[in-house]
């Protein structure tokens, strides 16, 4: 598998830890008081979960590739 396709599947994969590890959110709403409240919308978790659907098929085929 080409060099600039390994690093793009290493890199997504890290992005998706990233989102994991720091509770990332794609929306807020200012609830009073200073409070703020965050959430997931439904289209960035199909997202989140259509690229960890890609990484698994990329590395599926750099598998068989060896």
């Amino acid at each position: 598998m080409d060099e600039k396709y390994l690093r793009l599947i290493k890199t997504m994969k890290a992005l998706l830890n990233y989102i994991d590890a720091e509770h990332v959110f794609d929306k807020g709403i200012q609830t009073g008081r200073g409070a703020f409240d965050t959430s997931r919308s439904q289209e960035f978790d199909d997202l989140v979960e259509k690229a960890r659907e890609a990484v698994k098929k990329a590395e599926d085929v750099k598998k068989i590739a060896k």
